[in-house]
């Protein structure tokens, strides 16, 4: 059964798969590291084994001809390369060595360690072997076996095999366990989104007819009247919102052409009533500008940067509203953030200030829309002097 995550889940999932993986991964290296050291190792092992066992048959054969005073050998050397009088396989080269460590018979010009029975130089192993004892005027024997790094490329790509299988077993295992462990979570999270979906649903309706009602109220009190009105559309915009979070992720928004200097003038004749409240005094400085934009996405901005710039400003205050060519800048002279806060403000559930209330959804929702947009946030904001939130286009 396929997983249908949001986009935040999305991300969870992402980090959780890069630690997983990142420390997966360099454990696999650090075995592949061991792995072929040892292998290495072991492939030396082998070579000096081998190699000594052919040198020590070589020596058998030189003291078993100077023993039984065969010349058989001695004509052969004299007339032949070395190698081919021993039979040696063609990656073999050898050298036989007198007192004093004169070349008798060599077939390689390299110069020889005499300090070392066996070592590796220049893409050949030598090993050295003494045992002769000096039988047919031959002291050592040097047998050199060539183009070892033939060896040490097979090698090197079994270890990169085993390497890059490790890698995509690991990588499918931590993807399917992921999506495991998220079975639960994601069902848990299923039903309480069908909750919160199903109870703003059903706000919808009461909130609906509440506000179509206002304006029927007769012989009652005007103060009342803008009471009830201004705490309707506070839920009203609590449920948009909790609408716009909830769907936003699995919807596709059908974006037109929006008028931006006039959907703020309606904006703010819909929070008009909000700001006599606080007595706020409104600056409007707006240019012609049109967007092409989902209108629900520009709406659901404007008014949660109008809603804070009046929650959070004073008594008296002023809000100044700025559209251009390049942004919509909204000014305020409220209480402002403080400056430990703003890196976090635009998260979810993160509110600067917990006296005014409020869920801490609004700025992540506007956020959210300027990266779907492309737009950029910017926000400046002084402790008790005010705060200006500028969307760049």
């Amino acid at each position: 059964m396929d997983i249908a995550l949001s986009a935040y889940e999305k991300r969870s999932l992402l980090r959780f798969l890069l630690i997983y993986l990142g420390s997966i991964y360099a454990f696999i290296c650090l075995l592949a590291w061991m792995f072929y050291t040892i292998e290495i190792k072991n492939l030396h092992e082998n070579y000096a084994l081998k190699m000594r066992a052919t040198a020590s048959s070589i020596a058998h054969k030189i003291v078993t001809a100077h023993m039984m005073e065969d010349g058989t050998l001695h004509q052969c050397l004299a007339k032949n390369a070395p190698e081919i009088c021993f039979g040696l396989e063609k990656e073999y080269q050898l050298g036989l060595f007198g007192e004093g460590n004169a070349p008798l018979h060599v077939s390689f010009s390299e110069a020889v360690d005499f300090s070392k029975t066996f070592y590796l130089e220049n893409d050949s192993f030598y090993t050295l072997d003494e045992s002769t004892q000096g039988h047919l005027g031959i002291h050592t024997i040097v047998l050199k076996h060539m183009h070892i790094s033939s060896a040490v490329n097979a090698l090197r790509s079994q270890v990169l095999l085993y390497f890059l299988l490790s890698l995509a077993f690991a990588t499918l295992l931590g993807y399917v366990l992921a999506k495991q462990f998220l079975k639960p979570i994601q069902e848990e999270i299923n039903h309480l989104d069908t909750f919160i979906k199903d109870s703003t649903h059903e706000l919808n309706t009461p909130i609906t007819a509440i506000l179509m009602s206002i304006g029927t109220l007769k012989n009652v009190d005007e103060k009342k009247r803008k009471r009830i009105e201004l705490s309707a559309k506070r839920i009203a915009t609590l449920y948009g919102n909790l609408s716009f979070m909830l769907l936003h992720d699995k919807q596709n928004e059908e974006k037109n052409d929006v008028d931006v200097k006039k959907l703020i003038e309606e904006r703010v004749e819909y929070f008009a009533d909000l700001m006599a409240s606080k007595r706020i005094e409104l600056s409007l400085k707006l240019e012609e500008k049109t967007l092409h934009i989902n209108e629900e996405s520009l709406i659901k901005l404007i008014d949660n940067l109008l809603s804070n710039a009046i929650k959070y400003n004073r008594l008296g205050g002023t809000i100044e509203v700025l559209l251009d060519f390049e942004k919509l800048s909204i000014k305020d002279n409220g209480i402002g953030i403080e400056s430990s806060k703003l890196g976090d403000i635009t998260k979810r559930y993160k509110r600067a200030n917990s006296d005014k209330g409020g869920f801490g959804i609004g700025l992540d929702i506007v956020n959210t829309i300027c990266k779907t947009n492309g737009f950029r946030l910017e926000i400046n904001s002084i402790e008790n002097e005010g705060s200006t939130f500028s969307i760049y286009f």
